[in-house]
């Protein structure tokens, strides 16, 4: 029988992985960055933030609302990334404007964090919630 401890993928999904960056060309570079999970405390919590953003912003008017939800995107996504191999400090604003500047690696980072199965295996893609 399954203890609770079994169920448990927070310290994994917080730990987070490492994936490799290519050139937009699809040269391979020695430049990698570490993502959390979607599931890890940091993307959560950044992800709340922003809802909650979005949802005071909603009242100001459109093109207000289109400025939060970009720069809420680009706050969530770079909760992801929890190091990197660049000379900068891996900081939420260093990330969010490499994120910005190179959009093919948001998406990147957005599909990595979501990749369930390659942070706790295979068998979490047939949960419930997986």
């Amino acid at each position: 029988m399954s203890g609770m401890d079994d169920f448990s993928i927070r310290q994994r999904a917080n730990d987070g992985r490492r994936i490799a960056l290519s050139l937009p060309d699809g040269s391979p570079t020695d430049h990698w960055l570490q993502i959390r999970s979607r599931w890890s405390d940091a993307f959560r919590q950044a992800r709340d933030e922003a809802m909650q953003q979005v949802a005071r912003v909603a009242q100001a008017g459109e093109a207000e609302l289109e400025a939060a939800l970009e720069q809420s995107t680009l706050a969530v996504r770079a909760a992801l990334v929890s190091a990197w191999s660049f000379d900068e400090p891996c900081v939420a604003a260093n990330v969010q404007a490499f994120l910005r500047e190179a959009p093919q690696i948001a998406e990147l980072v957005d599909r990595a964090g979501a990749d369930d199965p390659a942070f706790f295996g295979n068998a979490f893609a047939s949960s419930p919630t997986g």
